[in-house]
């Protein structure tokens, strides 16, 4: 399926819908990525549920501005899952290895939260951590090529 027809078939399921956002909102959720990615870097091998939940966010963050960018946001009761799913087609196959690991800890976040149970591991605080940086790195010159007006951060 084209990625047209899905975007399509997405919003008339409901998941998604058109929305046009100005760049300054779209460079603050760029910059509130960053700042919880700086936070995670900070209590990394202290809390590390609380470093974990942290880089989430910052991939959520991510993650919505590259639907953003594209005209799209999330509109169903499983925002975070269409999100990561509609920006890994955004994204292309290249990136589907890392989009699946997102959705694996987009899972053990949603466990953390609403079956709170001290259930994130330093082993899984790092993987998170080392997934978002590689991330933001492939992502960066997407968005980029999208917009040039974002304002893009370095490496974390």
């Amino acid at each position: 399926m084209s990625l047209k027809n899905l975007l399509n078939k997405l919003i008339k399921e409901g998941k998604l819908r058109r929305q046009d956002t100005g760049i300054d909102y779209l460079n603050n959720l760029l910059d509130a990525a960053r700042r919880n990615f700086e936070a995670a870097a900070i209590v990394k091998g202290k809390v590390d549920e609380a470093a974990f939940k942290l880089v989430y966010d910052g991939l959520l963050q991510i993650g919505r501005v590259i639907l953003l960018v594209n005209g799209y946001r999330p509109d169903d009761g499983e925002q975070h899952k269409t999100t990561f799913f509609v920006s890994g087609e955004f994204l292309g196959k290249e990136l589907n290895d890392l989009i699946k690991k997102i959705q694996k800890f987009r899972i053990k976040r949603n466990d953390c939260i609403y079956e709170p149970r001290g259930i994130i591991s330093r082993s899984e605080a790092e993987a998170i951590y080392r997934t978002s940086q590689e991330f933001w790195s492939k992502v960066k010159s997407y968005l980029q090529k999208r917009n040039p007006q974002l304002e893009l951060f370095k490496e974390f």
